[in-house]
């Protein structure tokens, strides 16, 4: 039996937050994200050489919460969805082990970068209603969202819990119980499944060839935009309709029937 992938990261040496933050920050970078089942990614850890694991008082898997915010004519959502070279994406995020809360915002370049920007609140709660106070004022100084901040409000929570490795070419996160809430508080999830999202510079590193030596290619996949979609089948969703089809429940018959 192929030995579980959290027992294997038990025995990976531990990297401290501050140590990832100096040898791979990336907060500019091009992310890779593939939906991939446990057993296979055991297969892929115990394959790779070199692997740290992150590790918080004496934790290496942390629970996580973000909350998106999006106009009511979800400018965000219909921007990646017909993939414009240009948009943005807003949410705040929960560590829930720390008790920790940040602002973040992500823009995507013409070149398909990805730079995302983060400020930690002082706030007691994260608010479940429209932006304001130090939240609002740091999405509000990106030029590329400032006139949409007083229509931004809260569309989706997505919850999940996640193990961060740092690899010599870069940064790994894996994810699992990923689950996509809606504020009517419909749900949808990706069962046991793990979204593993790769990070680096531009050029692929060695957890993508080694995921592609098994047959498995990056998957379109958001977290917001996927999970929105399988709760709003009325939305376009022909980016993520593979996805969807394979890995997530929807209420679109026609998304279901691969048509």
């Amino acid at each position: 039996m192929t030995r579980g992938w959290t027992s294997r990261l038990g025995t990976l040496p531990a990297v401290s937050l501050e140590q990832i933050d100096s040898e791979a920050g990336l907060q500019t970078r091009v992310d890779r994200k593939y939906i991939v089942d446990p057993e296979t990614w055991s297969q892929v850890l115990g394959s790779l050489d070199g692997v740290r694991v992150l590790e918080i008082d004496g934790a290496r898997i942390f629970r996580y919460s973000s909350v998106y915010y999006d106009t009511p004519e979800l400018h965000s959502y219909t921007a990646a969805a017909r993939k414009r070279p240009s948009r943005y994406k807003v949410r705040t995020r929960e560590y829930l082990d720390t008790g920790s809360r940040a602002i973040e915002v992500k823009l995507r370049s013409g070149k398909g970068e990805t730079v995302k920007h983060r400020a930690w609140l002082q706030d007691d709660a994260v608010a479940e209603g429209p932006l304001a106070g130090e939240a609002r004022a740091f999405v509000a100084s990106f030029p590329s969202v400032a006139s949409a901040v007083d229509h931004l409000e809260p569309v989706l929570r997505t919850s999940y819990e996640r193990a961060t490795l740092l690899t010599p070419d870069g940064r790994i996160t894996i994810d699992r119980a990923v689950t996509g809430t809606a504020v009517d508080g419909r749900a949808v999830d990706f069962g046991d499944r793990l979204i593993v999202e790769t990070k680096s510079a531009l050029r692929a590193g060695a957890v993508d060839r080694a995921l592609w030596a098994r047959g498995i290619r990056p998957s379109r996949v958001s977290k917001y935009c996927t999970t929105l979609a399988a709760l709003r089948p009325e939305l376009p969703a022909n980016r993520w309709a593979r996805t969807l089809r394979r890995h997530l429940p929807t209420l679109d018959p026609a998304i279901a029937a691969g048509s």
